[in-house]
């Protein structure tokens, strides 16, 4: 049953031409390096200094540690991190 499910999901946001993430509580994060970070699936931020960006992921928030972090840019598909990146962690 679940794969007909992922089936469907995965059709279904082809068609509409959408990011799965903006039905479902999927998310990826690619790291360029340590100095950009692209997390998509985002839902929102949580907390924003130039020392730590948390960001809600839905069923958890990912917090990015580092040095002077921003948010590069931030759409309903993804958002960008610039800075140093020192760590990440994950809370629910």
């Amino acid at each position: 049953m679940r794969r007909n499910k992922e089936e469907f999901v995965k059709r279904f946001t082809e068609e509409l031409q959408i990011p799965q993430s903006a039905i479902t509580d999927t998310f990826r994060i690619e790291f360029h390096s340590n100095t950009e970070v692209i997390i998509e699936g985002c839902k929102g931020i949580v907390e924003y200094e130039e020392s730590g960006i948390s960001l809600n992921l839905g069923k958890m928030v990912v917090r990015f540690s580092g040095a002077d972090l921003e948010i590069n840019s931030f759409s309903e598909e993804q958002a960008v991190l610039k800075g140093t990146v020192a760590s990440m962690d994950f809370s629910s």
